[in-house]
């Protein structure tokens, strides 16, 4: 179950509960763990398939964060959200607006 992520010449196994979170940039997708970022070898959609079972959820077309990081929900206007995680950079993940709704049932809110 571990994730696979390479640097340089080396491949470096992470433990889905380390992962903060995922972001995809042009076609590549990032592992953040502790403020820091590994490229990894699977796509976006392929981490999504492979995380969900681990408490990860999509909250954005480019996104995927574990949910166990989440500290705040945050409106930021009648349409934006963002998630603030409980890492050492505090990030700051955006939420859609389609994923919201999903999030609060996930969460147990209405």
């Amino acid at each position: 179950n571990k994730v696979p992520t390479k640097v340089n010449d080396k491949i470096i196994l992470f433990d889905p509960p380390e992962i903060d979170y995922i972001e995809s940039n042009d076609g590549q997708s990032i592992v953040f763990i502790k403020g820091e970022s590994f490229p990894s070898v699977f796509t976006l959609n392929e981490l999504e398939e492979r995380l969900k079972p681990f408490g990860f959820f999509r909250c954005h077309r480019s996104y995927i964060v574990n949910l166990q990081k989440v500290r705040e929900v945050i409106t930021w206007t009648r349409n934006g959200y963002s998630l603030v995680l409980d890492d050492k950079p505090k990030s700051t993940i955006p939420l859609s607006k389609a994923k919201m709704a999903l999030l609060n049932e996930m969460l147990g809110l209405k």
